[in-house]
């Protein structure tokens, strides 16, 4: 399988050592230790504790909780109850009537919710948690 690169000509995913980058040559994915790394070098996913961070350096992901924040902080995904929120607080899924909403409280249909963690990198929170890089996940 050939690399796959971005626009800019350089290597977005090295497919014989399994490594990503973002196009600013920063380390996005080490294949070796699992971990994920921001544009700006901060750790977006430790492999290890299965925590996931923002670009901004706020807890994303609690992997003992299993609870999910917005980059300000807010909760987005509350594991007791399996509702989602948006960033303004605003409910994004209900778990019990199964409806998703707009950040204005409109009704819509869909059928997942994710949350980016900054360039190239999200967590995927409904109907199935994972860490993508680049659009391939990256968590067990």
């Amino acid at each position: 399988m050939a690399n796959n690169y971005h626009s800019n000509k350089k290597i977005k995913w090295d497919n014989v050592t399994g490594n990503a980058y973002h196009d600013n040559d920063q380390n996005a994915f080490n294949a070796l230790t699992g971990n994920a790394f921001h544009y700006n070098g901060r750790q977006a996913y430790n492999a290890l504790t299965g925590n996931a961070f923002h670009d901004n350096g706020q807890q994303a992901y609690n992997a003992l909780t299993e609870n999910a924040f917005h980059a300000n902080g807010r909760q987005a995904f509350n594991a007791l109850t399996g509702n989602a929120y948006h960033e303004n607080g605003q409910q994004s899924y209900n778990a019990l009537t199964r409806y998703f909403y707009e950040s204005n409280g409109k009704a819509v249909r869909k059928a997942s919710m994710s949350v980016s963690l900054g360039k190239g990198i999200t967590m995927h929170l409904i109907p199935n948690y994972k860490i993508t890089v680049y659009d391939r996940k990256i968590n067990k």
